[in-house]
């Protein structure tokens, strides 16, 4: 499963919360089998708790399985209702953001099924859609999802939005990454915004889904309104000539739409409000020591930064990287549910002669980390190429480079036996390939850090 989220200022990559515009959602690693039937409602619900607190820690303290809901002590829940339609792994959500608005408390509903099996897939989807619509109606800072005004160019005229990333949710991560990118330029509700802005009755929220998916020749696409299928939207969006995948593969994202008040300014909130800023890990400038292996000493020739933590492990609380990263050497985390990383060098060159070089994690398939492994103790790792996906944001490309795919190699045994840092030779993603195969200005790359002096 996959998550695009563009011009955000957080990014979510495989289950954990990011801060990029190509992110992922991270697929639990499985003891046993997805259960074959649909889960009881409140084993469904803790597993959206579990994904609601991997993206805010703390904001699900305090909440209990009631019923069927998830009822939080600060005024927000969550309900399964009923299935209206769908199959057994179909799954009816509805969000309540401010349950003190007593009798008729307003809420949106949105639907998911796992295409999978696994009802954890189901739940992530939801959290990193619709969920995320919710944590920032209580936040309202774009720390889950984006804001766009009445009169802005990816808006709905007459309202403000709240939009959630785009998840992919087929099998294969190129056509996933490939129409989330479509989805999301197309500009869907501001383009077809005349179909169903009528609407739109709540005076509180309304929930939006876009849907589309399906086999080549057989695409569907769905605009859903309060949780009712849309037929104008639908056509509306399916008239835009979205392009087809070539095999199997669905994506989606959700948004609400609050009503303006008519002398303009904030748009009407719930009276619920939580402080749901996330922890973060900064990755700082490195500092770098006489045997530093990422350019040497820190100095204005051999420029270098040192990323403390893949994204995955730094988004995740201080609490929960404890329980989960169960091996660390720094060149090596293993975090349990998370994911196998390898630290490398990823070289880029500058137009004044220098290479900047930056010391960034990737993330590896099991099999492949222990092949890796395997061959450093039987010193036979030099000339082995291997693959993986880019786990840190670099430099000025910044998000739009997390998550490319990575070819890496180049090992050789440093002067003290010790084994240098794979590095990343090439990418088949168009930016990053030409970020590790092209010159850049060192001003674009560096801006005043490292700069040389006048004598160099």
């Amino acid at each position: 499963m996959a998550l695009v989220k563009k011009g955000a200022r957080r990014i979510t990559v495989d289950g954990t919360t990011y801060h990029p515009r190509v992110s992922w959602i991270r697929r639990r690693t499985r003891k046993e089998e997805p259960p074959a039937k649909r889960l009881p409602d409140l084993e469904f619900l803790a597993l959206v708790r579990a994904g609601l607190e991997e993206c805010a820690p703390g904001v699900t303290q305090g909440a209990q399985l009631k019923g069927n809901s998830l009822i939080s002590p600060h005024g927000w829940a969550v309900a399964v209702a009923p299935p209206h339609h769908g199959g057994g792994h179909h799954y009816d959500l509805v969000a309540l953001p401010d349950v003190g608005l007593q009798p008729d408390v307003p809420c949106f509903m949105d639907c998911v099924v796992s295409m999978s099996a696994d009802p954890q897939d189901a739940a992530n989807t939801w959290v990193q859609t619709a969920g995320a619509c919710l944590l920032e109606l209580l936040d309202r800072r774009e720390h889950f999802a984006d804001h766009a005004g009445p009169d802005d160019e990816r808006g709905v005229p007459g309202w403000h939005m709240i939009m959630s990333g785009a998840v992919g949710l087929g099998s294969d991560i190129d056509e996933n990454r490939r129409l989330q990118g479509a989805l999301l330029e197309a500009n869907v509700l501001h383009r077809i915004a005349d179909s169903f802005t009528t609407d739109l009755e709540s005076p509180f929220f309304n929930g939006v889904k876009v849907f589309y998916g399906g086999s080549p020749g057989s695409m569907q696409a769905e605009i859903r309104v309060n949780g009712e299928r849309h037929e104008a939207a639908s056509a509306a969006m399916a008239a835009l000539g979205l392009p087809e995948p070539t095999t199997f593969t669905a994506v989606r994202f959700y948004a609400l739409l609050l009503p303006v008040q008519a002398s303009g300014g904030a748009p009407s909130y719930p009276t619920a409000r939580l402080d749901l800023a996330p922890d973060s890990v900064q990755a700082n400038a490195h500092t770098h020591g006489a045997a530093c292996d990422c350019g040497g000493h820190l100095d204005p020739e051999h420029p270098g930064f040192d990323l403390a933590l893949p994204h995955l492990v730094a988004e995740l609380s201080e609490e929960e990287r404890r329980r989960r990263v169960k091996s660390d050497t720094g060149a090596i985390i293993i975090a349990e549910g998370v994911g196998n990383f390898l630290k490398v060098r990823l070289p880029v060159r500058l137009d004044d002669g220098r290479t900047v070089v930056y010391l960034a994690w990737v993330y590896l398939q099991a099999a492949v980390i222990d092949d890796f492994v395997q061959r450093v103790r039987n010193d036979n790792l030099a000339g082995h190429r291997f693959e993986g996906l880019l786990c840190n944001a670099i430099g000025p490309w910044g998000e739009d480079v997390l998550r490319a795919p990575v070819v890496l190699g180049g090992q050789r045994i440093n002067e003290d036996g010790s084994v240098r840092r794979s590095e990343v030779l090439e990418s088949s993603d168009p930016l990053l390939g030409k970020v590790l195969s092209e010159t850049w200005a060192a001003a674009f790359v560096l801006g005043d850090r490292f700069p040389r002096s006048p004598s160099s």
